[in-house]
């Protein structure tokens, strides 16, 4: 039973369970009413391959499905090239009239506590807001830039790269040909996600509601990347949905294609990347405009010598974290030794030199979205060996910022 968690009133009492496959358009009706929107029968109908009942936990007031948590099964990347098993939590929503009853933070510490059963080292979420997740030790570490190009002044560079090579494909051969080029993507990014071929059908299966406005997904590609992308006339813009460049060569000549459309006017990606040179291919860098940051992925770490052990670092480091998990009692005491070929991480009692850490910064830190100095200065990381905290500011940084390149 879910007591109640907050003082006055007294609201029945929850009860938590695993969900079954005959639950999913209850569930769907609790999300829809949780976040604004209507679930469709062939939405719903569309959903079902990725629906599986035994990673949804649910609350049941009176025999009603008042409050749902689930994940779906990823493999993420860490710094170095190493991959780590790793739920993603999704569908995390608890009906208005049962709010502010401790439901939320029952559904998350049973769903979480399954997760170390699991032997899950790392857990991921995208946030609907900012103010919830912390306080189940989840930290930012990824983060989606939107831009928007002036498609007739972004001019290349004199001299700059013009590889050719990108071809016009449809949805069929995008399947075909996306998954692999994909695959090499994730395994040179830290924090990217893999998909399964069932999460391919969901990404190419382009429902009708998802257009908003625009045209059905058009393709491009080429060896190495790949674009996918909607036209919208009224608005006279290319809509770029879904992109990812193993090579420079790829990179440049995809956007080459993709700034020499005729009849539009802008071009616009919802997620590029902070690091991207895009800008410095073009004479005039500011048309590479930001019209908008916010967070992506977050993590959470539950086994901290599983995931700190598997990364890589850049520099050579020699470490005690104290590590503070109010929420699931993972923290304590552990000594980190690694570097660029490899690291150990340990449960000790004593030691130093020592860097206090909260879980949630942990998990910034473990893919490289976040240094250690700024968490210092936001008093998420304390130690009082300066030399400590630039060994760790150094070694935990990252080949390339994080991207989770992967909506759920």
């Amino acid at each position: 039973m879910l007591q109640q968690s907050e003082p006055g009133g007294h609201p029945p009492p929850a009860v938590l369970r695993r969900s079954r496959a005959e639950d999913l358009p209850a569930i769907a009706t609790v999300d829809g009413r949780g976040f604004g929107f209507h679930y469709r029968d062939e939405d719903i109908e569309a959903f079902r391959p990725l629906f599986e009942p035994d990673r949804f936990l649910l609350a049941e007031d009176d025999g009603r499905i008042v409050g749902v948590t689930g994940s779906f099964p990823f493999d993420v990347t860490l710094p170095g090239g190493a991959t780590l098993p790793a739920p993603g939590v999704t569908w995390v929503s608890v009906a208005v009239t049962h709010r502010r009853r401790g439901i939320l933070r029952a559904l998350m510490e049973e769903q979480h506590r399954g997760f170390v059963t699991d032997g899950s080292a790392v857990s991921l979420l995208t946030a609907s807001e900012g103010s919830i997740y912390g306080r189940f030790g989840y930290g930012i570490t990824t983060l989606h830039r939107s831009v928007e190009i002036t498609r007739r002044r972004a001019t290349f560079r004199p001299g700059t790269p013009d590889p050719g090579g990108v071809r016009e494909i449809d949805t069929t051969e995008a399947r075909q040909l996306f998954p692999e080029i994909h695959r090499r993507w994730v395994a040179t990014v830290p924090g990217a996600l893999s998909r399964s071929d069932t999460w391919w059908d969901n990404v190419l299966l382009d429902r009708e509601w998802q257009r908003n406005g625009g045209t059905a997904l058009f393709h491009l590609v080429h060896a190495d990347g790949y674009a996918s992308y909607r036209i919208d006339q009224g608005e006279r813009t290319c809509r770029v949905v879904d992109m990812v460049t193993v090579t420079e060569e790829a990179h440049a000549a995809l956007w080459r294609v993709l700034l020499a459309m005729d009849l539009l006017e802008t071009v616009t990606v919802w997620s590029h990347p902070l690091d991207d040179p895009l800008q410095y291919l073009l004479t005039d860098p500011r048309q590479v405009r930001t019209t908008g940051i916010r967070d992506g992925m977050w993590a959470r770490v539950l086994d901290v010598p599983a995931a700190l052990s598997a990364r890589r670092y850049a520099a050579e480091v020699d470490v005690v974290l104290d590590v503070h998990d109010p929420f699931l009692d993972r923290g304590g005491r552990f000594r980190l030794r690694g570097g660029p070929d490899g690291a150990e991480c340990v449960r000790v009692d004593v030691g130093g030199p020592t860097v206090s850490v909260e879980v949630a910064a942990l998990g910034q830190l473990l893919f490289g979205g976040e240094r250690a100095t700024t968490l210092a200065r936001a008093g998420l990381l304390a130690t009082e060996d300066e030399t400590a905290l630039h060994s760790v500011d150094l070694a935990f940084q990252a080949e390339c910022l994080p991207q989770h390149g992967t909506g759920f």
